[in-house]
């Protein structure tokens, strides 16, 4: 069977518009193998230095900024408590000068002779010009009477004398110094000196001479 003269020429068409086997193709790159790589440790050293140093630059920044508040409140606390401390002190302190005041009065202001009557009288007025500082800061004297009972709170004992009689039993026979009691507490900072009797017949058999202290 023979072709058609139509037929060669489509043949021919197609075949000139069919690729050349033998025209180049671009050429596709080859992978490039970076898993082989070794990183460079130096490189990775400097990198975390860097880092650390910038961290430590920070750190360094604000502990320098808490110490300078740290300071400040410091500074701020100091000048409060030395304001409260005036303040506290200051009623003392005007005490404490007056005081003063009369004791340069009167030495200036003596006379020649003074009896023991007078001595006592001017060292009296000058006790009773400190109790009232004293006061003022809440410490009142405790001035234990001789006959009075002896309290174990309020008193000690630094001697003991033997009763002439029952009733004698732990009652004040001298008073050697005055306490002070904490009037804002109410508790006793300083025991009165006291002399105590004791009656001996008594000591074994009565409950209250139990305990009772005696510095001679």
């Amino acid at each position: 069977m023979h072709d058609q003269p139509g037929q060669d020429d489509q043949r021919e068409e197609a075949a000139a518009a069919a690729p050349d086997d033998a025209a180049e193709l671009p050429e596709t790159p080859e992978p490039v193998d970076t898993a082989g790589e070794t990183p460079d440790p130096v490189a990775e050293i400097a990198g975390a230095v860097s880092e650390l140093t910038d961290q430590l630059r920070q750190h360094h920044d604000r502990a320098a900024a808490r110490e300078r508040v740290i300071d400040k409140l410091h500074a701020e606390v100091e000048r409060l408590r030395a304001g409260e401390q005036n303040l506290l002190l200051r009623p003392i302190t005007t005490d404490l000068q007056n005081l003063r005041k009369d004791l340069l009065h009167q030495a200036r202001t003596l006379p020649p002779e003074l009896t023991r009557q007078q001595v006592a009288d001017l060292l009296e007025s000058f006790a009773l010009s400190a109790e009232q500082a004293l006061e003022r800061c809440g410490s009142a004297p405790i001035r234990p009477e001789v006959g009075a009972e002896f309290s174990a709170r309020e008193h000690r004992a630094v001697k003991t004398l033997p009763a002439e009689e029952p009733e004698q039993h732990e009652r004040i026979a001298l008073v050697v110094s005055d306490g002070y009691l904490d009037t804002t507490t109410d508790r006793v900072t300083v025991p009165a000196r006291v002399h105590v009797y004791r009656w001996s017949a008594t000591t074994e058999n009565d409950p209250r001479a139990e305990g009772m202290s005696a510095d001679v």
